[in-house]
């Protein structure tokens, strides 16, 4: 209990340090909001294991209680580090007993900046920890965030937020909003995606703004009468869902703002606004294509920062009740802006984030899926097992047996996708070709072959990472805590000393 008040005393103080500084700093104000929120989410972590204790007999936490005490201290210790360390940072240059005035911020403008962008980092991956915190402390901080209007909740978390209440809607409630989200007079934007050609290696000019599409072949099977429908109905679900997301979450998603039937090339067409304007654009497997190791075309900071906001994206639809099912490098969009926040103009080939797309089997926890193994995929029979099914985990390779999908399923296939990013090689360059014969238990001992070729290029922390994804079962359920514990805090780590 102790380690949460004595954080949010120093978090209190930092608090007051950049609340000086906003007079001065636009970006200051806004990581203000922030950090009340913030700080209202300890007081609300705080409180109701206080509450929990008062209302015991004994005046002690009950058993149950104190595990999650134990477990949520040690799940937001890294946290509490960062803003202990901050809070010494500031306090060691003076500058929480000294008024802030113009002079000080023109001559210490530097340090002073410097502190607000650690303050910011640390506020920033607590909006992102808080989705994975245990379902009764989430309510708590819930509960108190609408107990003050002063508080602003993170974008991260409003978007979860708008996505599971979009989800618990009632049939017809879903229905009036999938309606709104189809578009009935396609005509136009075909028009203009026929006249340009090609539209997956650049956003198309549509409107007022750019539009990026990702598409959802549909099979010969589900156009059938009644089978189709349900299929509008269901995309149309998608597609609201992912009209929940908050643009300014710093999260590696794209939302839609509509979809349609595109009849000439059997497809869904989702359609979302580019969170800038860009220039160009690339799937990470050309990308990797383009430019393999022994000499990558990206950084290792670079490789590390799309892990980790991969990562990222795959916890928060997790977190939402959303499963992907379709995690691989085709599925993922790196995207070059156009006019880069340098003011230089970029170079070819470089690229600025990365986005998790494949929209085309994201389906909502509880949903039905539209094939019950990968090796009886339906609209697609074409696609070679490096594009697929090489990222599937075994229990999924077992056609017409294949278990029902859980959320283990997508943190194996993030593995995989991560240990291609380690690698920055095509797996079918890297990966022995795997004995179908011997079913999937031959497919799933390949892979972690390949792992210790990660040391001498991303480090040894990272190669226990991907040795801990490849190496879950399918009986096995992993937590949200766990998640951000064994693959989020690492990538994090390594970030950090790169940085």
């Amino acid at each position: 209990m102790d380690i949460f008040s004595t954080t949010i005393t120093a978090a209190g103080l930092v608090l007051q340090f950049v609340g000086a500084c906003s007079e001065f700093s636009q970006d200051a104000r806004s990581l203000k909001a922030r950090l009340e929120w913030d700080l209202r989410a300890l007081k609300a972590i705080r409180d109701y294991f206080q509450d929990r204790r008062r209302n015991n007999a004994n005046q002690n936490l009950p058993a149950d209680d104190a595990v999650l005490l134990e477990s949520t201290a040690e799940y937001l210790e890294s946290l509490v580090g960062n803003v202990q360390k901050s809070f010494r940072k500031i306090q060691r240059k003076g500058l929480l007993n000294t008024t802030i005035t113009r002079t000080m911020w023109v001559f210490r403008r530097a340090e002073i900046k410097e502190m607000e962008k650690e303050v910011r980092d640390w506020t920033e991956r607590f909006g992102v920890r808080v989705l994975a915190l245990p379902d009764e402390l989430r309510t708590a901080i819930s509960i108190a965030g609408e107990r003050s209007n002063k508080a602003q909740i993170p974008a991260v978390v409003r978007s979860r937020d708008r996505l599971q209440d979009f989800l618990a809607l009632s049939s017809s409630a879903k229905h009036v909003r999938t309606k709104e989200m189809l578009l009935n007079d396609p005509n136009e934007v075909i028009f203009e995606i026929e006249a340009v050609g090609d539209v997956s290696n650049m956003p198309l000019d549509y409107g007022a703004g750019q539009v990026i599409f990702s598409s959802r072949a549909v099979s010969e099977k589900e156009r059938r009468p009644g089978d189709f429908e349900a299929l509008i109905s269901e995309m149309g679900e998608l597609a609201a869902a992912l009209s929940c997301l908050d643009p300014a979450a710093d999260v590696r998603l794209l939302r839609t703002t509509y979809y349609f039937y595109y009849e000439k090339c059997e497809q869904f067409l989702f359609a979302h606004v580019p969170p800038y304007e860009v220039d160009s654009m690339i799937t990470l497997e050309a990308m990797i294509d383009d430019g393999p190791y022994p000499e990558p075309n990206v950084s290792l900071s670079q490789r590390l920062r799309i892990a980790y906001k991969l990562a990222e994206a795959v916890l928060f639809l997790h977190t939402a009740g959303f499963l992907h099912k379709n995690i691989t490098s085709s599925s993922v969009v790196l995207l070059q802006r156009a006019f880069p926040e340098s003011g230089e103009v970029a170079p070819y080939g470089v690229f600025d984030d990365a986005y998790l797309m494949g929209f085309d089997l994201i389906r909502e926890a509880e949903a039905s899926t539209y094939k019950t193994g990968t090796s009886r995929r339906c609209n697609d029979h074409s696609r070679s097992m490096w594009d697929f099914d090489i990222y599937q985990h075994p229990d999924r390779l077992q056609g017409e047996g294949s278990p029902r999908y859980i959320k283990t399923y997508d943190v194996y296939s993030l593995g995989v996708l991560l240990l291609e990013i380690g690698l920055w090689e095509p797996l079918r360059k890297v990966v022995p070709e795997p004995d179908m014969q011997g079913g999937s238990l031959s497919w799933a001992l390949e892979l972690p072959c390949t792992t210790p070729v990660l040391g001498p290029r991303v480090g040894e922390k990272y190669r226990r990472m991907i040795d801990w994804c490849l190496s879950l079962t399918g009986d096995r359920i992993v937590k949200d805590t766990e998640f951000v514990q064994q693959v989020l805090d690492p990538l994090e780590a390594m970030m950090h000393v790169l940085a």
